[in-house]
Formats: structure tokens, C-alpha cells, sequence
């Protein structure tokens, strides 16, 4: 039985999948299984999983494309490892990364999930070629909630290691098409040990096409309070949906999208009422409160 399961779905991303793959082969940390979960794939995707003569891989096909979450659950469901990490089949692993991500589990038999940092590699034409998105080092869970929810906590899926008897407690929710990620890890903490590192453990690549780059930000936003009513009504945490309005704002504007930032702060007042979208509004003004930490 390998000691760390790595889910990586896949759809129509051949020309990307074998650095994926091979950044996970690569590891320090040998003791791994690699479950390529092919979501209904009409290019080579499968083909290339297939090719790496691994005994490590393993290969689920999905009859059609079903959606990343329904995927991840699959491998879930399949993984034989006590220990889940994740990996989107467009960024990959730096070699260290598993290694890193065990030993805080073998050093804390009582923790459930961690999540890391990471380097974001930019879009074209971006001041900077490369940002690291560097996490506070957090071991209290109430903390840890606190920086999910004010968005301060770099939360992206392969950045999230997480024991399976835990995760298959709060599988990822299929019904969602953005901030999976979030609701995924607001799921753990409400009963989970939960931590985040500072260490650089993987490699964001920026992609035109991916869910994170679509102008549905608040709407995502109203999904998740649906689900997480605490996500508004705990002062603690409703920082976080002013910063999501204030971001999304600060993108359309860069565009000229005047019009799309009256649209967000009207789906804000159609969802939670004129008056809250308006605090909602004067929020997105303020800075985010500190951690303290």
C-alpha cells in the first residue's frame, strides 16, 4: 500500500498532461500512487497516462466528461493511500513536494489537512513573469477558518493534502463549477485539524480557459454563502465577500467593464438586499483585517 495517493484529473489536456505526470514520477518521496482519472477525453489524454511504463500510475477513464469534481471523487473513492494530494493536470509538483507534505503528517499523527504554497507562473505581459503565493503558517483551526474566509489563504486544490478517511467524509461537492477548492476545505474545517506552510511545494500555470479566469466571481460567491450562511453572517468572515467584490471590480475596471461592476454589486442586492450589497460595497473599500499573526 503506497503511503501518499495523488488525484490528478484530466480533460482534453494532452499537450500539458506529460509535464503533470512527470513532475509527479519525479518526487523525492518514491511511495506514491499517481490515479490519472481521464474525464471523458476526446484527444490523446489517456494515450499519454497510458505510455509511462509506471507501475506507479494508475488509469480511471470516465465514459464522459462529467466535471473536475465528480473526477477527484472518483479517484478518492479508488485511492489506496492514507494520505490524498492533488495535482491539476496543467501544473505540476516541485520534487520535494510530497516528501514535504508527509513528514508534517508523520510529525503530526492528529493533523487531517495542510495546505501549502506556491509559485504562480503569470500571464503574458504581466509585470512579473513569476509571484509566489506564499500561506501564514497556521496550526489553529478556528485561525485557519478565519483566513479561508477572508481570503487569506492560497487555497488552490493542489495545494491541499488531506486524509482520506476525512476527505471521504466531505467529498468534493459536483454541483459546483468554481471555488470547489473552497467549499472543499470550509467542509473540513468544520470538523478537521487543519494547518497551512509557508513552503513552496508546486507551480501554478496561468491559462486563459481555466474556471479562475472567468468574470463569475460574485456569483461563485453568492453560491458558496448559500451553502455557508456563516460565510456572511459571522463578522469574522464577511471581510472575505467584500474582498471578492473588490477584486472582481478591480479586474472589470482594468477592462473598462464599468457596466459589469454595477452588475456584481446588482447580484449582491437581488441575493442579500440593497442594504447589505451597500456594506457589502463600502467593505470592499477597507482593507482586510489582520490575522494577527
Amino acid at each position: 500500500m503506497p503511503k501518499v495517493s495523488v488525484i490528478l484529473p484530466v480533460h482534453n489536456r494532452a499537450d500539458v498532461l506529460p509535464r503533470a505526470i512527470e513532475s509527479v514520477l519525479a518526487q523525492e518521496f518514491t511511495d506514491h500512487e499517481l490515479i490519472v482519472v481521464d474525464d471523458g477525453s476526446s484527444d490523446d489524454s489517456a494515450k499519454i497516462a497510458q505510455g509511462h511504463n509506471d507501475q506507479r500510475i494508475r488509469l480511471i477513464r470516465l465514459d464522459q466528461n462529467r466535471g473536475g469534481n465528480v473526477a477527484r471523487n472518483e479517484g478518492l473513492r479508488a485511492a489506496q493511500a492514507p494520505l490524498i494530494a492533488f495535482l491539476d493536470s496543467d501544473d505540476r509538483y516541485l520534487p520535494d513536494k510530497l516528501a514535504r507534505v508527509a513528514a508534517h503528517f508523520e510529525k503530526r499523527p492528529d493533523l487531517d489537512v495542510l495546505v501549502d504554497s506556491f509559485i504562480k507562473v503569470q500571464p503574458p505581459g504581466s509585470r512579473k513573469a513569476e509571484v509566489v503565493r506564499r500561506n501564514p503558517v497556521i496550526n489553529d483551526r478556528e485561525l485557519f477558518r478565519r483566513a479561508l474566509f477572508t481570503r487569506q489563504l492560497w487555497k488552490a486544490t493542489p495545494a491541499i493534502t488531506v486524509r482520506r478517511e476525512a476527505a471521504l467524509k466531505a467529498p468534493f461537492d459536483e454541483t459546483l463549477r468554481r471555488l470547489q477548492d473552497f467549499d472543499f476545505l470550509i467542509r473540513l474545517s468544520e470538523f478537521a485539524n487543519c494547518a497551512s506552510t509557508d513552503e513552496v511545494l508546486w507551480v501554478k500555470y496561468w491559462d486563459a480557459g481555466a474556471i479562475s479566469a472567468q468574470d463569475n466571481m460574485i456569483s461563485a460567491n453568492v453560491e458558496l454563502v448559500r451553502r455557508h450562511p456563516e460565510y456572511l453572517g459571522t463578522p469574522a468572515y464577511r471581510p472575505g465577500i467584500a474582498y471578492a467584490l473588490r477584486l472582481s471590480a478591480w479586474r472589470r475596471l482594468k477592462k473598462g467593464d464599468f457596466p459589469g461592476v454595477a452588475r456584481d454589486v446588482a447580484k449582491l442586492a437581488h441575493a442579500f438586499g440593497a442594504g447589505e450589497a451597500a456594506r457589502l460595497s463600502w467593505e470592499a473599500l477597507r482593507p482586510r483585517p489582520s490575522l494577527g499573526i
